[in-house]
């Protein structure tokens, strides 16, 4: 029972961090009613995304020596000081940047890392469709964090007070379901070849992972951290605007669980083509197309559909060719490409909207990332997938 209890508590240590992708909501309420300007707000997402796969690293380290429910408990009590304490900011930018930026940052990174490496290693042999549901959890985070900002804030909350409700309930679930966190057991006599830095670093298909989230996420974060902002150049309106978050972390959450199993079947490789050549002909849908309201809702699904695939299929490949007891100490520096992303991401389409009072470059933009991205492991689908194995690898 213990692996059961560990991928569920997995999967609500995840939708508790994926609260994250709801930041649109966040954002626009501090740039209506606290003076915040686009890049600013885009700053603080910017900043978790950031700070999450570097902290993965220094976890990775210690992820042999210290039990993996610790783990979750340092996630539970950070995400509860980050958004706590931004609560009694008075709207103030370094303040918010620090606690939510900063310290909800690595409460991420602790929660993320741990939430993914337990359940994988005890389902070796499915490693595409349990990295999936954990993963999904991170996508439905947004879902239930925009149902819940919406309705507090129809209650006429201010949003100092949806972050300080926000950081005792999440904070305190996340603590209490650590409790169920169970390192995988290992067979008498198993042996892994474990992996360091020096050994993974100077291959080929590192760089090429490491590039290839990086482009797919790159386009998908530039988009979900302006999701609101975007729609209202379009005039969508205001219930669609908010639902929309909601359909993109149901896209996010249901393209986790299914580009999760595809790759069981396709392969890593061309799942990863398919997912960011989907998400990146939406994207430039939103400049082609005339929108109303069911074609906004429609791309993006889309768009959420084919950013999921990246937190499952680069996971899954890291896993595949260095093996499952190694993905919690490669991952992380795969993961560096994410990290970057999610700087460059976001605050290039704040930068851009703010310059040219459009999102229409920054959706050019984003698009073509996610192309490149894509065509990256189109010479792996032409061509036979490499061979399993950190051998192999390098």
């Amino acid at each position: 029972m213990k692996k059961f209890a560990t991928v569920t508590a997995s999967f609500m240590i995840m939708l508790c961090i994926g609260s994250l992708y709801a930041w649109s909501i966040i954002a626009s309420e501090l740039i209506e009613n606290h003076g915040f300007s686009s890049s600013q707000s885009q700053i603080i997402f910017a900043l978790i995304i950031a700070v999450f796969p570097v902290t993965m690293i220094f976890v990775g380290r210690l992820g042999s020596r210290v039990k993996y429910r610790y783990f979750g408990y340092i996630s539970g009590i950070l995400f509860f000081l980050g958004y706590y304490l931004a609560s009694y900011s008075q709207g103030n930018f370094i303040w918010i940047l620090l606690s939510i930026g900063l310290l909800s940052g690595i409460a991420t990174g602790f929660g993320y890392w741990v939430a993914l490496t337990a359940p994988v290693q005890w389902f070796p042999k499915k490693k595409g469709l349990i990295t999936g549901i954990a993963a999904a959890g991170f996508g439905l985070g947004a879902v239930l964090m925009s149902e819940i900002s919406e309705c507090l804030l129809n209650q006429d909350h201010d949003i100092l007070q949806l972050l300080k409700m926000i950081g005792i309930t999440y904070g305190l679930i996340i603590l209490m379901v650590s409790n169920f966190i169970f390192p995988a057991e290992t067979t008498p006599g198993e042996r892994t070849e474990s992996a360091n830095a020096s050994s993974f670093f100077s291959t080929a298909v590192f760089r090429r992972l490491c590039l290839g989230i990086f482009l797919g996420t790159f386009a998908g974060l530039l988009v979900i951290g302006s999701l609101i902002m975007i729609g209202s150049q379009y005039d969508i309106t205001a219930q669609i605007l908010v639902l929309g978050v909601s359909v993109f972390a149901i896209s996010n959450f249901s393209g986790r669980l299914v580009w999760g199993g595809l790759s069981d079947y396709l392969g890593a490789s061309l799942s990863i083509f398919l997912a960011l050549l989907v998400q990146s002909l939406a994207i430039i849908s939103l400049n082609i197309f005339p929108l109303s309201d069911v074609t906004y809702l429609i791309l993006i699904f889309l768009i959420g559909f084919g950013f999921g695939g990246n937190f499952v299929l680069f996971a899954k490949e890291t896993a595949q060719i260095f093996g499952v007891q190694n993905l919690g100490v490669v991952y992380p520096y795969v993961f560096l490409g994410y990290a970057v992303a999610g700087i460059a991401g976001p605050i290039s389409g704040g930068v851009l909207y703010d310059f040219s009072g459009s999102f229409f470059y920054a959706i050019i933009l984003a698009s073509l990332m996610s192309l490149l991205g894509s065509f990256l492991f189109l010479k792996q689908v032409l061509i036979a997938d490499h061979s399993p194995g950190l051998n192999n690898a390098l």
